[in-house]
């Protein structure tokens, strides 16, 4: 079985690509604090809903990691399920130290104000800003990988070699399916943790965060990895035209129930509420995202000779991890430095251009960074640890060995 699709790296690329636009489009327009939140612009709607598109990263870790484990069963490799909890380990500590050390600020629009993190605070304010329980709570998308990597592979020891048969597709379907039915209930859960946050009742804070908590939590983010998991048992057993043909028809089917209570729902999407207006775009999120992977999928049998495009967001899928790490902090400093020339204060289209100028400089610092195997990188550094205790797929794909 084919165990590297360029396709998902394509897709995670661009989707790093964006991240790195919006978040300085963002976090560094000078009217933040001013959007209007009952009447935002098109623009601001549109920024609002492409920052909820961490579900993508979950669904093809979901099959990425997937496709590695059947591969070790199948070669009988014993450490499947303990690699994927190092590695999912090791991920939940880059996540913490992303997001408490370099990561983006925390905006609270009813005080108007920044809770930013150690480095980005330095540059911004002059001093450390002490780290806030807001942010040491937070559950951003690096978190909920590493929660689902290791949550998968609960899974996988549990299903052990069944994993490998054909109608074990259904069942990881079926599971996917009441998962993100049950994520409804992160809409009451949600309330009783703020209640519990504002009571100081820690041990219940504690018990619910990684649950129910902003961004990105369990509920309902495991059930994009679970169909990340269906997708790449689809792709080991069914022909590609029977893939696509069921892929389209759950997409589909997430996608009509999604509008549907989109519509019937109040709009408060922007006002960041955990609510039904919330659920129902995540349903929605699941059918696009299957829709996108099955066309990112189409990359590796289309194309013979990839194109520079291709070649430029595949870098961010195979290294992205880094300049996802340090975006906020090359950020920061450069609009410090255009700030002691001039005054800078974009707008929406200059905050974009701003994030779209930074994020093409990234991508051809990934270009050098390329013919050395993005050595000392995130993901150099994760791929070596793993690497001392079996082979690392990752470490091969940086090498340029798989590709």
């Amino acid at each position: 079985m084919k165990t590297y699709y360029t396709g998902l790296d394509v897709m995670r690329g661009i989707g790093i690509f964006f991240v790195l636009i919006l978040h300085t489009a963002f976090y560094f327009y000078a009217d933040i604090y001013d959007v209007d939140l009952d009447n935002p612009s098109l623009i601001i709607t549109l920024i609002g809903f492409l920052l909820m598109f961490a579900g993508l990263f979950a669904m093809i870790s979901g099959m990425v990691h997937t496709i590695q484990h059947t591969r070790r069963l199948e070669t009988n490799d014993q450490i499947g399920v303990s690699h994927l909890l190092r590695s999912g380990l090791i991920l939940l500590l880059i996540a913490y130290l992303y997001f408490l050390v370099t990561g983006p600020g925390i905006i609270h629009f009813d005080q108007r104000m920044m809770d930013e993190s150690l480095f980005v605070s330095l540059i911004n304010q002059g001093r450390f800003q002490p780290i806030s329980l807001d942010r040491l709570l937070y559950v951003d998308s690096l978190v909920m990988l590493s929660l689902n990597m290791m949550l998968l592979a609960l899974v996988f020891k549990i299903l052990g070699k069944r994993l490998l048969k054909p109608k074990t597709a259904h069942l990881i379907l079926l599971f996917a399916i009441l998962f993100m039915g049950l994520s409804y209930i992160r809409i009451p859960l949600y309330g009783t943790y703020l209640s519990a946050l504002d009571d100081k009742q820690y041990l219940t804070v504690i018990m619910l965060n990684m649950f129910v908590n902003k961004n990105n939590p369990i509920f309902p983010f495991f059930a994009f990895a679970l169909f990340g998991s269906w997708l790449a048992l689809m792709l080991r057993h069914e022909t590609r035209q029977s893939m696509v043909k069921k892929g389209v028809t759950v997409a589909l089917v997430f996608i009509t129930l999604g509008i549907t209570g989109y519509i019937l729902a109040p709009e408060t999407m922007l006002e960041r509420m955990i609510d039904p207006t919330w659920y129902f775009i995540m349903v929605i999120q699941i059918g696009l995202f299957i829709l996108l992977i099955l066309l990112a999928l189409r990359i590796d049998s289309s194309t013979k000779k990839q194109s520079f495009v291709i070649r430029f967001f595949k870098r961010f899928g195979v290294a992205g991890l880094t300049p996802f790490f340090f975006e906020s902090v090359v950020s920061a400093l450069l609009f410090l430095l255009i700030n002691s020339v001039i005054r800078f204060a974009p707008s929406i289209p200059e905050a974009i251009l701003f994030g779209l100028v930074l994020a093409t400089a990234w991508g051809i610092f990934l270009i050098f960074w390329e013919r050395h195997g993005y050595r000392y990188g995130i993901e150099w550094l994760r791929a070596t640890c793993l690497s001392r205790r079996g082979h690392s797929s990752k470490k091969a794909i940086l090498s340029g060995d798989e590709l």
